[in-house]
């Protein structure tokens, strides 16, 4: 890394107190929401010459896809992936099924529901934080499969920066007594499974240009029983440490774009 670029990550990540000045709008009525993504539509199916001036009223009606290290290209999906839509869940806003790069279909999002008090979620809310976008969660693409032909999940997934963020719960890694040795369709118990599917995850994600970083409890401050103690202020550092490589890129991306 270079020497410029390592004293300004410091600056803006490291102590994570210095923020960009967002432009976008920090909410959208729904009605706002459906004109934007009517708006996107047109984008991705116009000529290039055309796509410039789609944009430009775009950012007139609050949303500026280089607050969120979006190129050119950003499309629906990503839209709803970061906005904040007033009065509505981004699930009632009218979209269809999006491809990217025919590597993946999207599921059908839902709506809102209270935040979740699991360790999963907190280091999620983290990572959002960090990236200053709100991941997919538990976002099945239709390449990555069980042995049953079901699509498996991923705990968090931002398509805008090809990557994927798994959090290791203790199952992952220590046997879960009597749950662990329940049969499955690839006829080994639930903790063997997991570790297959763990591994395909490994394998399966790089191979359709997906960055896959796994955060394991034992990075962080936890109890006796293995759950996150929530310092936040320290667990802040551990997710920086793990994104840092993808920071780095969001950094100079922006820096491309402005």
């Amino acid at each position: 890394m270079s020497k410029p670029v390592e004293k300004k990550f410091e600056c803006v990540f490291g102590k994570f107190k210095k923020r960009k000045i967002m432009k976008s709008k920090p909410s959208f009525t729904k009605s706002e929401a459906e004109a934007i993504v009517k708006l996107i539509k047109e984008k991705l199916k116009a000529e290039p010459a055309k796509q410039k001036g789609i944009r430009s009223k775009i950012r007139k009606m609050g949303f500026y896809a280089s607050d969120y290290g979006f190129r050119d290209g950003y499309t629906v999906e990503q839209f709803l992936s970061v906005a904040k839509i007033s009065g509505a869940s981004s699930a009632e806003i009218p979209t269809s099924p999006i491809k990217n790069q025919g590597t993946y279909t999207s599921m059908p999002r839902k709506a809102s529901k209270p935040r979740s008090q699991s360790d999963e979620s907190y280091v999620i809310d983290l990572c959002d934080e960090v990236l200053r976008q709100k991941a997919l969660r538990q976002f099945r693409f239709d390449f990555l499969r069980g042995d049953s032909g079901t699509k498996l999940p991923v705990d968090a997934y931002y398509p805008s920066l090809n990557l994927v963020v798994e959090f290791k719960e203790k199952q992952h890694t220590e046997e879960v007594k009597f749950f662990d040795k329940k049969q499955t369709v690839s006829g080994v118990g639930r903790g063997e499974q997991r570790k297959i599917y763990d591994q395909r995850r490994r394998e399966v994600l790089p191979q359709h240009g997906i960055q896959l970083i796994e955060l394991d409890y034992s990075d962080f401050e936890h109890t006796r029983g293995k759950k996150l103690v929530r310092n936040r202020e320290e667990d802040l550092k551990v997710i920086i440490k793990n994104l840092k490589k993808i920071l780095i890129r969001l950094l100079k991306t922006q820096d491309s774009i402005l």
